[in-house]
């Protein structure tokens, strides 16, 4: 799985205030800090990496362009970013779209090379998770993805997608009640 850890919004918001005070250093940290982790979020959503690029480009345009007319982020500058980001996605894709293959094979780790029996029991098991995956909303991948990848809070994932806290909690818990019941299913055939 592909885990990303996320700077501290403290840090995020003293630099924030200084970029909003016209410091092009500060707005340049920013820029370094969540390059990262805007591409890879992006990457997972849309598959195409070329894409990801142009899409993660936009987002920090949009940053620089905002902030240089106020428009842009006055605080908490993670989940603005990820919002645009989100946005940016839609707009190319839609809302509807669910994760590409590659990205949930992306989601798992290979140890083939460990040992030879496991190797056949995690490829049964990442097989089955993409399977899973794909039986899942588009929301509930998202809702995954935010929480579990890019490890951003309940409320942090409720504001990107422009959800109560409440209806996201709802996603996390159908989604993983979901691939839970599928997994069990699949473990429990493979048994007999």
């Amino acid at each position: 799985m592909i885990v990303l850890v996320l700077p501290d919004p403290v840090t995020d918001n003293d630099d924030l205030q200084r970029a909003l005070r016209g410091d092009k250093q500060a707005l340049a940290q920013l820029y370094r800090r969540y390059l990262d982790p805007i591409y890879q979020f992006t990457r997972l959503r849309v598959g195409d990496p070329a894409i990801a690029e142009d899409i993660t480009s936009t987002v920090f345009l949009k940053m620089v362009t905002g902030i240089k007319q106020n428009k842009g982020p006055n605080r908490n500058v993670r989940g603005w970013l990820f919002k645009v980001a989100r946005h940016e996605i839609y707009r190319h894709y839609g809302k509807t779209e669910s994760l590409p293959i590659e990205t949930i094979d992306q989601w798992f780790q290979d140890h083939s090379a460990a040992n030879p029996e496991s190797s056949i029991m995690e490829a049964a098991d990442r097989d089955t998770m993409r399977e899973a995956m794909r039986l899942l909303s588009s929301d509930q991948q998202e809702v995954l993805l935010l929480r579990f990848d890019q490890q951003l809070s309940l409320q942090e994932t409720a504001d990107i997608m422009g959800k109560n806290l409440n209806t996201v909690k709802t996603l996390q818990l159908r989604a993983l009640k979901k691939l839970r019941q599928i997994i069990q299913r699949e473990r429990t055939r493979r048994q007999l």
